[in-house]
């Protein structure tokens, strides 16, 4: 499943299937389930990249309130 992949998996996968379809070579009737795969990476890709933003918006929060106590 892609939610098994990593940032950089699904971004390389994403790469190829753009690849391949610029360069003609996805068959007409493989075309949707190729665009349909790519939706999914896409997606996956959000994912990460907000739960990334979360997570450092956290860490900063951390530092900055650590600052105000040391002052």
């Amino acid at each position: 499943m892609a939610d098994e992949l990593g940032y950089g998996e699904a971004l390389a996968e994403l790469e190829g299937i753009l690849a391949a379809i610029e360069q003609e070579q996805v068959d007409v009737d493989q075309l949707a389930v190729k665009v349909k795969r790519s939706a999914d990476l896409i997606r996956l890709c959000r994912s990460r990249i907000e739960a990334a933003e979360i997570a450092i918006e956290e860490i900063v929060g951390q530092t900055d309130s650590g600052d105000a106590n040391d002052g």
